[in-house]
């Protein structure tokens, strides 16, 4: 609708300069998150968009809440598997122990082109003292 043009219209001019924030921050977390048994995102920086920084911890859970005890939100953007979908009852059956882990595991870092490096670092801190 109109709005969402109107918006665009600002957004579109500086996407690109987001983008590049959110692939440095991205290389920020590459460096320095050291965790134990952390599982980062691969792939090439110059062809992601980094719209979630996903990371894969055996203990997500309590990842989570050690960060957020100290102030960092995290989401989890995927909680259930594609296979326990209600749109894809009687099509996808069985197990696949493969995808449930990862929907078990997977936790998302903060990764919007507003945070600043000390921000970013703070993130990589906290998430190494776990």
């Amino acid at each position: 609708d109109e709005m969402q043009a109107a918006l665009l219209r600002v957004k579109l001019p500086v996407l690109h300069e987001w983008i590049e924030r959110k692939r440095s921050i991205a290389v920020r977390y590459h460096k320095g998150l050291q965790l134990s048994g952390l599982i980062q995102p691969v792939g090439s920086e110059e062809n992601q968009a980094y719209h979630i920084f996903p990371v894969r911890h055996p203990e997500r859970d309590r990842l989570r809440q050690h960060l957020q005890e100290n102030g960092i939100g995290t989401e989890i953007h995927y909680p259930v598997p594609p296979h326990r979908q209600k749109a894809m009852a009687g099509i996808l059956e069985g197990d696949y122990p493969i995808t449930q882990e990862i929907h078990a595991t997977e936790l998302s870092l903060p990764i919007s082109f507003c945070h600043t490096d000390d921000e970013i670092d703070r993130v990589i801190e906290t998430v190494n003292s776990f």
